[in-house]
């Protein structure tokens, strides 16, 4: 088994939940698997199919979540792909924080907000959410198929932030705490950014190498 000879992440272009606050998606009346694309978002991702055609042509897999926002992405990006869904690329389930307030909260799940303090943000585990450990085990998985299937081909990926992230720590192997201040000091991954691993063969073993990141097609035109 090795990788991909190219492995292309994109980050979903901007969603209607990216232009809202934390209080304001809670109230918007979408599950938040079922935001779509804004109108920028739409541009976004067809400047950044522009430059993947350009830059690769054809890919050889196409991958996608179940949340529109990717499977969104995707289509503009490739709309002729035969696109494979796959549940384990989908965001960080973030159960009671998707759908109440910061007030509702601290009013109805104090006693959460003390164990999230206490445990925290890579340990805890909201109700009817996911900790970062479960979806760490989701990406293991996923990588345990590329492997499988997808050795020396051209991947194409959308990805969400926070899964980016921590396929980020499980490839680089950097500690949790890094991956805790990545993640408060905003994504690094811009809305549609590209980017690509390389695997090769280093001292007999198949790695994936970093070659480009957080790449941003449409920068200056929209």
């Amino acid at each position: 088994m090795g990788w991909p000879r190219n492995l292309v992440l994109v980050r979903h272009a901007e969603s209607e939940g990216n232009v809202l606050t934390v209080d304001e998606r809670a109230r918007f009346n979408l599950a938040t698997h079922a935001y779509g694309l804004t109108s920028r978002g739409q541009e976004q991702a067809r400047l950044t199919g522009e430059y993947l055609k350009q830059r690769f042509g054809a890919f050889d897999t196409y991958y996608v979540s179940y949340y529109e926002r990717s499977r969104q992405t995707m289509r503009i990006m490739f709309p002729e792909a035969h696109i494979f869904e796959d549940p384990r690329l989908a965001e960080a389930n973030r159960g009671i924080y998707h759908v109440l307030t910061r007030e509702e909260i601290a009013q109805h799940y104090f006693k959460e907000l003390e164990s999230k303090d206490r445990e925290g943000l890579y340990h805890h585990r909201p109700p009817q959410g996911e900790n970062w450990p479960d979806v760490e085990q989701r990406i293991h998985s996923f990588l345990g198929t590329l492997r499988r299937d997808c050795k020396d081909e051209n991947v194409l990926i959308v990805v969400h932030g926070h899964w980016a992230l921590l396929f980020q720590r499980l490839i680089h192997h950097f500690p949790i705490d890094e991956a805790v201040r990545r993640y408060k000091q905003g994504n690094i991954f811009e809305n549609a950014s590209v980017t690509i691993y390389q695997g090769q063969e280093i001292k007999g073993c198949s790695r994936l190498v970093l070659t480009d990141e957080n790449v941003i097609p449409w920068a200056g035109k929209i």
